[in-house]
């Protein structure tokens, strides 16, 4: 992420922010929708390769015998396409990430989006989640086994290594980058139909955070996954900045690991 001054010859760096809501005239941003799509559709393709790959060279059957670096390598190729896919985006039809996706930071940025980010994980999951849980008669248990099995493979130094780089600080990199940068400016810069700027605003979190949720596959986790990503985009819209979004993403994340592990 940029910093506020350039080392070569100790000038401030220009600071961005987001333009207004809607289409613009000579909009420099030219990816959309198409670079989204096209991204995540290649990072589902690298995660079936490389879960092929460690199959083929292994002797595990299957995905529930993959141990912990088998697994974060599967998300690792997921992440670094989803990574390039934002970079190549602005770089070839934008600007650049500090400009197009605001991918700029300042110091409070780390200590300011770590508590938000504990805090959604602490407070507003459970405030979500168990309603649900009660309203549907769901076993509680349930909600927090898929993080349990994951966290439950990381059984060697390794594998708890590789849970805190692709889990605690890659994935949140990532997602962040690629879906409130990408996909929720894709959305925002061409809902002229939604209404006022505000309206375009609010529509472009709802729905970007929609998708958040429903791609990571996971029903019981979906109304709180849905209500921490609009969390972020309000983080990343208000602060002008991706890195408080990504700090928040990082001390949510590491909050469920470090409590996972600790009592694994």
């Amino acid at each position: 992420m940029s910093g506020t001054v350039d080392s070569e010859d100790n000038l401030p760096l220009e600071e961005y922010a987001f333009p207004p809501p809607g289409r613009l005239e000579n909009d420099w941003r030219k990816w959309g929708f198409g670079q989204v799509i096209v991204g995540y559709g290649l990072s589902l393709v690298a995660s079936i390769v490389t879960l092929s790959l460690i199959l083929e060279l292994t002797n595990f059957n299957d995905w529930d015998d993959v141990p912990m670096w088998g697994v974060s390598l599967v998300g690792l190729s997921q992440q670094l396409v989803l990574i390039a896919a934002v970079v190549i985006s602005a770089r070839t039809f934008g600007f650049n990430l500090q400009k197009d996706f605001l991918f700029q930071s300042k110091k409070a940025d780390v200590p300011r989006g770590l508590c938000y980010g504990v805090a959604a994980q602490i407070l507003v999951v459970p405030a979500v989640t168990y309603p649900f849980v009660w309203i549907f008669d769901i076993d509680a248990d349930r909600i927090s086994e898929p993080a349990r099995e994951l966290s439950d493979k990381a059984t060697s130094s390794l594998g708890v290594i590789a849970i805190i780089v692709t889990v605690g600080i890659l994935a949140p990199l990532a997602e962040e980058l690629f879906f409130r940068g990408l996909l929720y400016g894709a959305i925002r810069k061409r809902g002229d139909s939604l209404g006022s700027e505000k309206s375009i605003v609010w529509i472009s979190i709802i729905v970007s955070s929609a998708i958040f949720s429903a791609i990571h596959f996971q029903l019981l986790l979906f109304p709180a996954l849905f209500v921490v990503g609009m969390i972020f985009a309000l983080i990343y819209e208000r602060s002008q900045r991706l890195a408080p979004a990504i700090w928040a993403h990082i001390g949510f994340n590491a909050t469920t690991l470090l409590s996972l592990l600790a009592f694994n």
